[in-house]
């Protein structure tokens, strides 16, 4: 059993990755609805919210923690080179268009 204390997480880190979850969850809307079941949603969103969490708190914490550094860099290196570079979302884009 290891004495080390686990790592603070700041409410305002947990606060940002449940908001970026939200989007994540929106934006998967007609996939659920074509694909997944409520009940498979229920599984999923907790893994992407507790995942969105575990990546800003590395992310955060990478210049001052090997651990972070570890865990960044093997993110980054398991990225795909076939992955598409990210875009806005078209709803978005259709709020940021939009004459005020």
């Amino acid at each position: 059993m290891s004495d080390t204390k686990p790592p603070e997480l700041l409410d305002e880190t947990k606060q940002f990755a449940t908001y970026i979850a939200m989007v994540v969850r929106n934006a998967m809307e007609d996939f659920h609805c074509e694909h997944l079941t409520d009940e498979q949603m229920m599984q999923l969103n907790p893994i992407v919210r507790n995942a969105i969490c575990t990546a800003l708190h590395a992310f955060n914490h990478y210049e001052r923690d090997e651990q972070a550094q570890e865990f960044v860099d093997f993110q980054f290196r398991m990225i795909p080179r076939y992955w598409e570079v990210p875009e806005l979302l078209p709803d978005y884009m259709k709020l940021w268009k939009r004459e005020g």
